[in-house]
């Protein structure tokens, strides 16, 4: 509360340890700001394009949508998709977002070329899935805001199926210029 001060943060003393942790005060409250991150429905919306994406080619995945921190927001494992691929494509999402990158790379570092979508032998590494399929979502300043990964079907395939879900978050293009 406001105690006629000029400022407006709370100054009086926390009333439980849970009002100590969890509410800034000071100088700590001053520099905290809100930042651009994907939301629950923002989340939803790209886990529905994603999975419209794998219908369309008949593939049975799982897509997942993780924030900025790698924390899971919104998962869905289609009909016949394998139950493994659950914690796959989230891991695959977690692991976009930790590397800042897709996970392509990450796995073409790990296994060098492939020769077809058979190799998996970068599945689990130190808790990451070095596994194509995961692609970061990028806001309009370039910064990363949340991250998609899709498990189910041969890598290029899970990866064409995440960049279906990530597009349905960026903005829409301006018009072209009718020159």
């Amino acid at each position: 509360r406001d105690r006629g001060g000029s400022s407006h943060l709370n100054t009086s003393p926390p009333r439980s340890l849970a009002d100590a942790l969890l509410a800034p005060t000071g100088k700590m409250a001053a520099m905290i700001t809100v930042s651009t991150a994907v939301s629950v429905h923002g989340a939803r919306r790209a886990v529905a394009a994603g999975i419209a994406e794998a219908e369309k080619s008949g593939f049975k995945v799982t897509v997942a949508v993780c924030d900025a921190g790698g924390h899971l927001i919104a998962l869905e494992r289609m009909d016949g998709a394998m139950p493994a691929s659950t914690e796959i494509a989230a891991g695959k999402a977690r692991s976009a977002v930790m590397f800042a990158r897709e996970t392509r790379l990450l796995e073409a570092g790990v296994n060098g070329d492939k020769s077809g979508g058979t190799e998996r032998a970068a599945l689990l590494s130190s808790g990451y899935v070095l596994m194509e399929g995961g692609i970061p979502i990028v806001d309009g300043k370039e910064r990363i805001i949340g991250a998609v990964g899709v498990s189910g079907v041969k890598p290029k395939e899970d990866a064409a199926v995440a960049a279906a879900a990530a597009a349905a978050l960026l903005p829409p293009l301006p018009p072209a210029s009718k020159l």
